[in-house]
């Protein structure tokens, strides 16, 4: 069984509009996949050779969508220990962590990567953020 969970989304490209592309991000569909509503959106970017994560939280959820590079990230489900490692690229999906899954994402290239993140409480709030 897979650690990961997926939420595709709609990339909206105008063959009358040539050089344009859109990706269209239909926040409800977010919030029911995580199972709360949105309150924050953020940019996270992760320098080669750099590791962001290591953590996990008790009630913060997040769904990752890679912008820009590439990042190795590691879930790891806290109750279960059900570990998985995956590569995640530019594309049409975004990757649901849930509360209680271990994650950490590294930038194992020689480019910035840069991550947009749809989540359901403050970022890095001390009161949830476990080692």
């Amino acid at each position: 069984m897979s650690c990961a969970k997926w939420l595709e989304y709609k990339i909206d490209v105008d063959p009358k509009k040539p050089g344009r592309r859109q990706e269209v991000f239909d926040l409800k569909a977010i919030e029911k996949a995580l199972g709360a509503p949105i309150t924050h959106v953020y940019s996270n970017e992760i320098q080669p050779g750099a590791t962001a994560g290591v953590h996990y939280h008790k009630t913060h959820q997040v769904a990752v969508w890679m912008r820009e590079g590439e990042i190795e990230m590691t879930l790891e489900d806290v109750k279960t220990h059900e570990k998985e490692v995956l590569t995640l690229r530019p594309g049409n999906k975004l990757l649901m962590v849930p509360a209680l899954m271990y994650h950490a994402a590294s930038n194992k290239t020689d480019k910035p990567a840069l991550a947009i993140m749809f989540a359901t409480s403050t970022p890095r709030d001390p009161n949830d953020d476990w080692h």
